[in-house]
């Protein structure tokens, strides 16, 4: 209740409850008796709504590189970046650790 008066959503407060759960187990884990983590409920949250890129949207995230990049070697290196994220559906973490031996030979 404290963190509602806070002002703070429920979706953040939910964190804060499953930090907590987590504590909780751990102290379970090492024989410390307390409140069993089972007892803490979430709130329910409204579903997540997403809302795809339109194609002009597309097409000016993939142009970007063009009008910002300063150095000829970034701007390639963006663009490259960009369509591969684009047109793999890989995250911004995955592509971090992508690494040559990673990608097929053929």
């Amino acid at each position: 209740m404290s963190l509602h008066k806070r002002g703070l959503s429920k979706k953040t407060i939910n964190y804060h409850i499953v930090a907590v759960r987590a504590f909780l187990k751990f102290l379970h884990k090492m024989d410390i008796d307390c409140l069993s983590p089972e007892k803490l409920e979430l709130a329910k949250t409204e579903p997540r709504e997403i809302h795809p890129l339109t194609q002009d949207e597309v097409d000016i995230l993939l142009a970007s590189p063009d009008q910002w990049a300063t150095n000829e070697i970034k701007r390639l290196r963006d663009k490259a970046i960009l369509w591969t994220l684009y047109g793999s559906g890989l995250r911004v973490t995955e592509l971090i650790h992508l690494r040559i031996k990673d990608l097929p030979s053929e």
